[in-house]
């Protein structure tokens, strides 16, 4: 018995007809007369019995009549079965992906927790489930068919390793679904920042500033391996852009792709996401202001990819932003 018949609470998932079974010995009939106080054929009560057809409302509610048992209890035992087939179907077909998760940097993935369950069903279904796509070829068709255009308007097959490229951009994905924002005005948010921007100088240089000042006293911050990294100075960025209608994101890239930097707009929000641990803060700061050049000169329709070859795409915005950048170092006295 899987069940306790007073309860009716389940100790493990099984078909409808099990409880039926356990039913019918109590009561002391057999699938002949059930089917005579029911009106269904024996034929019926026997594929019922044997989990060879399914409890519908009709037959839920002939079931409550004729054995006490509650039409919602058969049709929510019906509904547990059938969704344990599903996924047990699902992950029989998996199986034959077993060698797909070994394509991702599991090594440095493993650490830092961002997959949930990441080596349950050969680490499968939980990569599907962190990138909200439901098959390996889904995630083939999105990353590097290009299928999804409206989300996302380039392939990564042309990068040295799309794998953890597509782990690193899903990433933030994550995290700017966390921050709660109102959708923006592309044009309204360009005028923000072009009036932001001495913010921004102001920032950059007492910032590479602060960081000097560490660095001299041999204090810089060590992040530790899987933590997400956040300091006083990035966390400063992240305020200041928020106040503009920009969401400043922070993920530790992987050695294979070593992305620096992002700009793109994500659910009708300008998102910029950055490498949380760059050694030369002078760097961080001209990635961040190469990727606030591609929201302030470039549309809304485009990803740009800082540190990241995928074919001759926007090679010419990608020189604007670098002057962009350049002027705005230049500005806040530090080296572009």
């Amino acid at each position: 018995m899987f069940y306790d018949m007073h309860t009716l609470k389940l100790w493990r998932v099984s078909p409808p007809g099990e409880m039926l079974a356990d039913k019918l010995e109590e009561m002391g009939l057999d699938a002949k007369e059930l089917a005579s106080r029911t009106g269904y054929t024996p034929k019926t009560i026997n594929e019922l019995l044997k989990a060879k057809c399914r409890v519908t409302p009709e037959m839920a509610l002939n079931l409550e009549i004729a054995t006490g048992i509650s039409q919602s209890i058969w049709l929510n035992m019906q509904m547990m079965y059938d969704e344990f087939l599903s996924r047990k179907k699902i992950e029989e077909s998996l199986k034959n992906q077993a060698k797909w998760p070994k394509f991702f940097p599991i090594a440095e993935l493993n650490p830092r927790k961002w997959i949930d369950d990441f080596n349950k069903n050969n680490g499968v279904l939980p990569i599907l489930k962190y990138f909200g796509i439901s098959t390996p070829k889904a995630w083939k068709d999105y990353y590097f068919g290009n299928r999804l255009k409206v989300a996302f308007r380039i392939s990564l097959a042309e990068t040295e390793d799309p794998y953890a490229a597509s782990v690193w951009m899903r990433r933030g994905e994550i995290l700017a679904d966390q921050i709660q924002m109102e959708k923006q005005n592309d044009k309204k948010v360009r005028s923000a920042i072009k009036k932001a921007m001495p913010q921004f100088v102001e920032l950059a240089k007492a910032d590479v500033e602060r960081w000097e000042t560490l660095r001299r006293k041999k204090a810089l911050p060590k992040p530790k391996i899987g933590e997400d990294f956040i300091d006083e100075g990035m966390h400063k960025l992240q305020e200041l852009g928020a106040t503009l209608g920009i969401k400043v994101l922070y993920a530790q890239n992987f050695k294979s792709a070593p992305i620096h930097g992002m700009a793109r707009w994500y659910k009708d929000i300008p998102v910029i996401q950055l490498h949380d641990r760059f050694k030369d803060r002078n760097a961080f700061w001209f990635t961040f202001f190469h990727e606030l050049g591609h929201i302030v000169l470039h549309g809304k329709k485009d990803i740009f990819i800082k540190n990241v070859y995928y074919g001759n795409k926007n090679l010419q915005k990608d020189e604007e932003a670098n002057m962009f950048a350049q002027k705005y170092m230049l500005a806040a006295g530090l080296e572009a």
